[in-house]
This record gives structure tokens, sequence and C-alpha cells, in this order.
């Protein structure tokens, strides 16, 4: 989920948020580090400094300021040109010096970059915000767009017009002085709260430790954990005691091998109970006067809930189509689940134990994988070695879109492990990807895929810029790092979304890829993740000792380990905190303790005992996130149509790797970015709506709760 996130993240911005032209470019002092040359024009990175940016980017700002306002004070007519294409292009020197501090922030942070990172971005969301609820700007732009359709022949065009209008009318640039005064104070509000929540979640977990005196209670754990838990009890003053952290990858290592039912127990439910307990830390009033806010702003924005006015920009369109969808799901998943809790509850009793909890789940799963398909995770990994998995990666983009990347030397990065590739469709330039994939210091955790120049640009004659980044697990000295397969799949995920940015034709900043729709967003990179388990992307994966294929019956374990496992949103895990999420915010009145409303709705759905949601509702940092507000239903919707859209391939002569079905996927949804409504796309390339049944289908389940 991390990994969706940090994506996504950087994937919500709106349609003004992708805007940095050229207008303003003579204004900003030195303005070198705005000015990308060479023959790819690809950011300077070997020169931009902190000191540098804290200079440049306050005066890129002022001038973006002085832009926007000759364009509200314009005294031609408004046309598209002049109002709509201006403010798509206004501000390019201010996008393109963020381009250059997210860089540093996000893959070579030091304390200089730290120091100055909040205050520019904080500094440079505020005159995004300012754009788009400008009452003037506002004015123009809705001259042009109601204008439409007669006043705009070109479809891209009269497109962005659509767009920006609802951004800006969603900002709140229609409503009146004192109404955008307190839409400003509520949001400025919820920000200091949804940071606030994260911040409780950290620093309770920072104090929280499970302390073992026995070793033997920690069983099963391999012995490099166990020393690490050793060292972490002795700085708590603890010596000769085990310290377990409240942190995800102790406690699910921990999960995953612990014996001990007990000691899974006890970490299990200090996990569970994060941001719940009275005190300092305690998120439920927070999260309550966050709901509270978030109506209040749906409603001085013409919304009756806050899930009305986030879905109306959504695919799914209705808080009742979204619950809808879980609704359609819930009862087959939770027969499936009930199915496996019988398999792991027959091993678990060979234990003595009489019953699954929610504790003992990771445990007999991985058991029962081990058991029933005879998956060895090391086994697995030899046949991953990371430059051979990258090249497969590139092959299947080849194989089935026409793609080829060429190795660029001499291109400025932060780090020297950075690989830096021209990539060509059918011999043409089509953009640049940087691959950060390598594990290094002063580099965050996780896996994302980010631009530093949009495919919007094209219209100025510049490909786009795209990175992917990495942290896989280090591999020994002088060994070659060796993927587990979630890395492997991860990593073909995040290629996904290089992918759709790649394959953007659009000619403006908000109409590329990254203005789609939020559940959609993820689609292009879940349908990659199928690329991965083909004979063919196997085929060029041997054993990275031996040099031989991996036997087809390996490759048929691994594939039903995984049909077994299913995918993240077909799990009742994560079902419960979707529905959750949705029906927080459509309440119609106030919820003073979200855990306690989410407890009553999950009993009142007859949730299973031996199943939590994936966070409880007070540490769902999701729900409460700017970001996935009343969304996390996205997950199982962007899966929904990576299975519907995958069912075509599968139906072509050549699979996954068919060209024809390649071209006609790439033609009418993936290059088309947002110069089309993607459900519009969407029925064009399939012949009709997307067949919500699809993911159930593809894991052989049925909506009345039987297997097939």
């Amino acid at each position: 989920m991390s990994i969706r996130l940090a994506f996504a993240l950087a994937a919500s911005v709106s349609v003004l948020a992708h805007a940095l032209p050229l207008a303003a470019a003579e204004q900003v002092p030195a303005s070198d580090l705005s000015r990308w040359t060479g023959e790819w024009q690809l950011p300077p990175v070997d020169r931009a400094t902190p000191e540098a940016l804290a200079e440049q980017i306050p005066a890129a700002v002022e001038a973006y300021r002085r832009d926007l306002a000759a364009l509200a004070a314009d005294p031609a007519p408004p046309s598209f040109a002049n109002t709509i294409a201006s403010l798509d292009r206004a501000g390019r020197p201010l996008r393109r010096l963020m381009a250059l501090l997210r860089i540093y922030l996000s893959s070579h942070s030091d304390e200089g970059w730290r120091a100055v990172g909040p205050g520019l971005v904080a500094m440079n969301e505020a005159v995004l915000a300012e754009a788009l609820s400008d009452p003037a700007l506002f004015s123009r732009v809705s001259a042009v767009y109601r204008a439409l359709p007669a006043g705009i022949s070109d479809p891209e065009e009269a497109r962005l017009t659509e767009l920006t209008h609802a951004a800006m009318a969603r900002a709140g640039a229609g409503l009146g002085a004192a109404e955008r005064a307190r839409l400003a104070e509520i949001d400025g509000e919820l920000a200091r709260l949804q940071l606030l929540v994260n911040q409780n979640l950290n620093r309770e977990a920072a104090g929280q430790f499970v302390f073992f005196d026995d070793a033997a209670r920690l069983d099963g754990l391999p012995p490099a954990q166990i020393a690490a838990a050793a060292d972490l009890a002795r700085s708590q003053g603890r010596e000769g005691s085990f310290a377990i952290p409240n942190q995800r990858p102790q406690v699910f290592a921990l999960q995953t091998f612990v014996r001990n039912r007990e000691t899974r127990r006890i970490v299990w439910q200090q996990w569970m109970n994060r941001g719940g307990t009275a005190g300092e830390f305690d998120n439920r009033p927070v999260a309550a006067e966050i709901l509270a806010l978030r109506k209040a702003k749906a409603q001085l924005l013409g919304y009756p809930r806050f899930a009305d006015f986030v879905l109306a920009s959504r695919m799914v369109g209705t808080p009742e189509r979204a619950l809808g969808i879980i609704d359609a799901n819930w009862t087959a998943v939770m027969a499936a689940d009930a199915r496996r809790v019988t398999e792991l509850a027959a091993l678990a009793r060979k234990d003595g134990i009489p019953t699954i909890e929610p504790w003992d789940r990771i445990y007999y799963l991985g058991r029962f994988n081990r058991e029933r398909f005879g998956i060895d995770a090391q086994e697995i990994a030899g046949y991953f070695p990371l430059p051979r998995l990258r090249d497969a990666i590139f092959a299947a983009a080849g194989d089935t879109f026409g793609y080829s990347f060429e190795r660029l030397s001499g291109v400025p990065t932060v780090s020297p492990d950075i690989e830096v590739y021209l990539a060509r469709r059918e011999g043409a330039p089509a953009g640049i990807v940087y691959l950060d994939i390598l594990p290094r210091l002063q580099k965050p955790q996780g896996s994302w895929a980010a631009q530093y120049r949009p495919a919007g640009d094209l219209a100025l004659g510049e490909l786009p810029v795209i990175v992917l980044h990495s942290s896989p697990p280090p591999a020994a000295a002088g060994e070659e790092i060796l993927l587990p397969f979630e890395y492997a799949n991860v990593l073909f995920h995040e290629f996904g979304h290089v992918l759709h940015m790649l394959a953007s034709t659009a000619h403006y900043n908000g109409t590329a890829s990254l203005t789609v729709p939020w559940d959609f967003v993820e689609v292009p990179s879940l349908l990659n993740e199928r690329w991965l388990l083909t004979d063919r992307t196997l085929d060029r994966l041997p054993h990275y000792r031996t040099g031989a294929a991996m036997p087809a019956d390996l490759r048929e374990r691994l594939r039903a380990a995984r049909q077994y496992e299913r995918v993240f949103s077909v799990n009742p895990e994560y079902m419960a905190m979707a529905l959750v999420d949705q029906k927080l915010h459509q309440a119609d009145g106030p919820v003073p303790d979200v855990n306690a409303f989410e407890a009553a709705l999950l009993a009142e759905r007859g949730f299973p005992a031996s199943a939590d949601p994936i966070m409880q509702a007070s540490a769902a940092y999701h729900t409460w996130s700017r970001e996935y507000a009343a969304n996390v239903y996205t997950y199982l919707w962007s899966d929904i149509l990576a299975a519907d859209l995958a069912e075509v391939f599968l139906r072509a002569p050549d699979g996954l790797h068919d060209r024809e079905a390649g071209e006609r996927y790439f033609d009418l949804v993936l290059s088309r970015a947002n110069r089309v409504p993607i459900e519009q796309a969407y029925r064009e390339y399939h012949g009709r709506a997307p067949d919500e049944a699809a993911l159930i289908r593809r894991f052989g389940l049925d909506r009345d709760g039987g297997a097939k």
C-alpha cells in the first residue's frame, strides 16, 4: 500500500498544478536551473544546491503570481489561447525548479535539502492553490467554458477547458469572498489535522516496544532479526532482553515466522490499536474533527456529503456506486476467505489451536503455501536477479508496445548507480527514463514512479522525463541483488506507470497521463504486473547461477500460489477498510469515535472474527490523508478494470504479448491520457462499459459466494 500511496502523492495534482510554462523565464534570477539544456533538455542535478533553490524558487513563485495577475487583467476577450492554454503553460520555471527539489528530496536527501524542502514545498502548494481559486481567472475560464461546444472545435482544447473549469470550481473559485475565506480556513485546518494523524502514529510508535526476556518467545524468527531485537532492547536499557518495535517490518516479520502464538497476539494487538488509546496520541478526536470539516467543505461547495464531493470527479461518479462495487464483491470475498480459514484451521489444530484468530492468519498462510505449493522464497529469488529483471521488463514493453531502451551516458544524476535510458517507440524517441532501482542511503524506502517533465510538454518539442525509484533488499558484498517475488512484481507494477507517462500524446499539461481520474491512475500499472509470470518473460529469466530456465512445474506452482493468495483487494482485510472509509464519509451526523463506528459497522456486516481490517480506523492513514479520503475503494475498482482489460489480451493469439492487442490498447487507452474522458476511451477499446465481475472471475469466484 505504501507503494501505491507514494506514487499517488505525485499523481494527485490538479489540472493547474501540472502547468509550468515559458512566460516568466526571463524574470527568474540565476535562471540556469530552470533552463534545462543539452540534446534532451534534462534536469541539471549536478548544479542544484539547497541554497540555489532556496533563492530561486521564491523568485519563481513571485514570477508565477505576476503571470497569473497579468492573465486575469488581460483586456482582450477570453479565448482558449489567451486564457486556458496560457494558464496551462504558466509557471514553467517554477515547475522545473520544483522538479529539481523533489529529485533530491525523494532520492538523495540530506540535512541541507531537508532543511529547505518543507518550506519550499508549502510555498509552491500555496501559489498553486491561489491559481485554482482566483475569482478573476475563474471568470475568464468560465467565459470560455460557457462557449462550449460551439466555441472550440478541437476536442483536446475543449477537454482541457472542461477540466480547468471543473478544477477551479472544486477549489471554490466560484464562491463569494466570505465563502472563499471560510474554505481556505477549512483547508488550512484540514492540512494541520491530516498531518497530525500521521505525527501521532509516528510519535506513539516511537515509544512502543514489546519486550521478551526469553529468546524462546521468538522461536522461528531469522537469527539476524533476533540479534536486531537484542540490540534494540540493549539500546532501551534492557540488556539480555529482546525488543520488538511497533513498526510494520518487524511486526509482520514476527507474524510470519514466530511459532509462539502468545507472542504473535501481544505484538499484533499493540499494532492494531495504534491511534486508539486515550491520551496524547489519540487519533479518535482528531478524526472526528477531520470528518466534520470535510463535510463542511463539501456543503460549502454544494455537495451534501464529502463522499459526494470526492466521487463527482471519479470514474464511478457517486458514493452509491462505490458502495455498490464493494457490496457486489463482498459475499464472494468473504465466502472465499471462509474456505481459506477452514484450510488454515486444519493446520492450526495440529498445533493445538482450535480456531484461527487475526494473529494466526499470516503465520498459517505462510505455512500453508510452503506445504501446499512447495514455494521457497529464496529459490524463486534466484530467477530474479535485478539486471535481468530490468531487461525482461524492457523486453515485455518491446513485445507488446514496440518500445526499445538505449542506455545514455554522461547524464547528470544524483548518484552514479542511477541509469538513464532513451526510450524509443518504433524507432522514434519517446522519452527519457531514469532507473533509480538500487538501495542507497539518503533514499526513502519503497517503490514509486514520478515525472520530472510530463508529456504535455511535447507541444514545446520536449520529451517526457520519467523516473522509477525502488529500494530492494541489498545483496551481500560481491553478490548480485536477487529480488523476492514481491519486489519483482512491484518493479513490473511501477513500470506500468512509466509506460502510461511515456505513451501520452497530450499537447497540454492538463490533459497528460497523470490527470486521469484518481480511480484509473493505477490501472496501467496493475495490468503491467500480469507480464511477469508469462512463459515468455520467465524464459528470459534463467537462474542466476545455473543458467537454467525455471522448470515448468515450478512456474505452475508459483502461478497457483499467486492465484490462491489473490491480489490485495480480493481479501477481507482490504474490503473492511474500503467499506469503513466510504461509510465514514457518508455519515449523516458526527462520528465521535471512529473505532466504535468501525466495530459496529463490521459487526452488522458479519465480518469474520478471524480477520482484522488492514488498519483500525484510528490508524488508517489513507482515510485521513488528503489523497485517499473516500477513495480507498479505488484499489478494488482499479483491480477490476485491470482484470477486465487483461481479458482482451488473453483472448488474443499471442496472449499478453500480442502486438495487435497491445497496439489497440496503446492507441485507444494508454496514449490518449486525459485527452478524452477515460470512460469514453475504455468503451471505445472494449466496446462496452467495464465488467464489474471481471476480478471475481479472474480468481475463480462468483458473487453468490460459491467457488467455480
